[in-house]
């Protein structure tokens, strides 16, 4: 909900209506209809309080309409709905407001890792748009807030988070230097428009999330809440990331967290994760599950494959519709590089991917099974096939632009089926001499990933899995079904953080007894 002067606006089924407080809902008056199915609409208020945007966006296209927040709405008159730049395919931008001019990012001009332009409050077609911060082709935009002397970026550089600020009196910009330099960084709530300081979030592997303010005219950091680790040595640990060559020689970044002291023996258990799909990052971040893992000897490996967006959109577009494969070779070059490397072996490697992650991961048990001891995959997407053919399930329309249409596309058919967890299970996959064992979860509630893609997946694995004989016995995998009947793909079952450390206990669990009890 954003406040006009005397009326709130909010939405209902894609509709914006205005509403006066302390009086009846019928009386409201509807401002916006948005009418296409696969458009999501939100309203935002401008950070300086002039302008209220009602925001209609797809997956990869952006259309704004801006409205006097000073409109009183007597007499029931609708306000003029100013039309920022028609809807193109491909093109994004999101827009706020400060003094005499509008401020958008966006990826207009071929800008992929996105600028930020401006343009002034009685012009406000694209014909008028100016450049204020571009980004490099190692450099992504992520989010903008405005202030009345400076303007802060947030970002990635070389895949990694930055804060940038850029003085609007001197049009000098600077970076800030973050407290850790593999982290997950989160924009604070900064309300105040009138500041030089703002706050914002981090957290690393090793740390909590922490809260830092900056005071962008003296240029100092200050730590305002530090969580530490109770009895927790932090110099026992590292971090690191190297590079890793995939099949067609893209340098694939691989983050490592694990105890400084271990060995390259091939014997060491290593989790391999990964995401790699909607341009959504790996992120480095604080997992409380991991440590049971690390103070056993693991090594956590991170793989920022092809489809995520850690190295801006040309890493996101080279892994998603007819280059999706790309993010399933990725994940293999960088199995294979672990296992060459004599990080580990086979026997001593698992995956774990959710939701979308959960169809990369998934993929292994087809494509190279031979490289994987388990594989966890948690709400996993494996009948990609089925979802994107049913145009009435909630996302899949939406989600053209990610996998390709199916129905339509024959090339789309034949590369979904291909990768496709569900789809490849026959009794040609069990002529490997072992596949991995399996732990798969799913959730009755979920409305992202239905709850019969893990149902069936599991179903058909133990379908066409050969009955127990003696020649085969010390070869058969174990499998897992859990199935929880009050969560969604978020979870959302009543004592949630209970039951989220007692989701991840059991597979920690599974894990240490397929891998480390050889």
């Amino acid at each position: 909900m954003f406040r006009c002067i005397t009326h709130i606006l909010t939405i209902f089924k894609k509709k914006v209506y205005a509403h006066r407080i302390g009086t009846d809902q019928s009386n409201d008056i509807l401002v916006y209809e948005e009418l296409d199915d696969t458009i999501f609409v939100d309203i935002t208020g401008s950070k300086d309080g002039n302008y209220v945007m009602i925001n209609s966006n797809t997956l990869s296209s952006s259309e704004v309409r801006v409205i006097d927040a000073r409109h009183t709405f007597e007499d029931t008159l609708l306000p003029k709905l100013r039309l920022v730049e028609p809807r193109m395919p491909g093109i994004e931008y999101y827009v706020d407001h400060h003094n005499d001019s509008f401020y958008i990012l966006t990826n207009v001009d071929d800008a992929r890792n996105f600028k930020l332009v401006k343009t002034p409050d009685n012009a406000i077609r694209k014909s008028n748009w100016q450049d204020v911060i571009t980004m490099q082709t190692t450099e992504k935009i992520e989010d903008v807030d405005l202030f009345q002397n400076n303007i802060v970026i947030y970002g990635r550089k070389d895949g990694l988070p930055m804060i940038l600020c850029h003085d609007l009196r001197t049009k000098k910009t600077h970076q800030v230097e973050l407290p850790e330099k593999f982290c997950v960084l989160n924009p604070g709530t900064n309300l105040d428009f009138n500041t030089d300081r703002f706050r914002f979030s981090i957290t690393s592997p090793f740390m909590h999330e922490s809260t830092y303010e900056y005071d962008m005219s003296t240029y100092k950091l200050n730590s305002i809440r530090v969580q530490h680790i109770r009895k927790f040595d932090r110099s026992k640990y590292t971090c690191s990331q190297i590079h890793v060559r995939s099949h067609d020689n893209k340098r694939i970044p691989v983050t490592l967290i694990h105890q400084k002291n271990i060995t390259l023996n091939g014997r060491n258990p290593v989790l391999l994760k990964s995401y790699g799909a909607y341009g959504t990052s790996t992120d480095i971040e604080f997992r409380v599950e991991q440590f049971p893992l690390i103070e056993r000897g693991w090594v956590i490996a991170l793989a920022h494959v092809r489809g995520g967006g850690e190295l801006g959109r040309d890493w996101y577009e080279d892994g998603k519709l007819d280059k999706k494969m790309n993010s399933f070779k990725d994940f293999i070059s960088v199995a294979e590089y672990l296992i060459k490397t004599k990080l580990t072996s086979p026997n001593y490697l698992a995956a774990m991917g959710t939701s979308a992650g959960g169809l990369l991961v998934g993929a292994m048990l087809h494509m190279r099974p031979d490289l994987f001891n388990t594989l966890v995959l948690r709400v996993p997407f494996v009948d990609p096939l089925s979802a994107m053919l049913n145009p009435k399930l909630p996302l899949t329309q939406i989600e053209y632009p990610e996998w390709g249409n199916p129905s339509e596309d024959p090339k789309a058919y034949d590369l979904i089926e291909s990768y496709s967890p569900y789809e490849n299970i026959d009794t040609t996959l069990f002529n490997n001499s072992r596949l991995p064992s399996l732990y798969v979860t799913g959730g009755m509630k979920d409305q992202r990933v239905a709850y019969w893609q893990p149902l069936k997946f599991v179903a058909r694995f133990r379908h066409y899995t050969p009955p127990p004989s003696s020649s085969i016995k010390k070869n058969r995998s174990l499998v897992l079904l859990k199935m929880n009947l009050d969560r969604g793909h978020f979870g959302g079952s009543s004592g949630e953080q209970e039951s989220r450390l007692s989701d991840v206990a059991e597979q920690v669990t599974f894990l240490i007894t397929q891998v480390q009890n050889i």
